[in-house]
């Protein structure tokens, strides 16, 4: 369940990556963020979907796979997302548009 983000005034992201590697975080992904990650990537789409997404929970649409520690596929070494320039929606408003009730559980700036 998302909320209305509450984002302090003065919040700066750290650049944890603690974010990116909230247990069961679903990233969804609609045709238009496939089109521009799979370009990125330089691979097809239909490889894209093959190799990088699943069927989300709920059944209702498709998420970003993740690692099996659980962190986001795309989140390097150095806590930097690997697809920046296209990352999806959910990961660019995070948390200015919106939270779940326990982020700020994991993340230090909230």
């Amino acid at each position: 369940m998302c909320v209305t983000s509450r984002v302090p005034v003065d919040f700066v992201c750290r650049r944890c990556g603690a974010c990116c590697r909230i247990p069961n975080g679903i990233v969804r992904v609609d045709e238009r963020e496939i089109a521009r990650i799979a370009a990125f990537l330089g691979i097809d789409e239909e490889a894209f979907l093959e190799t990088e997404t699943e069927l989300a929970p709920d059944r209702k649409s498709l998420m970003l796979r993740s690692r099996p520690d659980g962190a986001c596929v795309y989140l390097t070494e150095e806590n930097l997302c690997k697809i920046n320039p296209v990352k999806p929606e959910k990961c660019r408003t995070f948390p200015f548009e919106w939270t779940n009730p326990d982020s700020s559980a994991y993340c230090p700036g909230l």
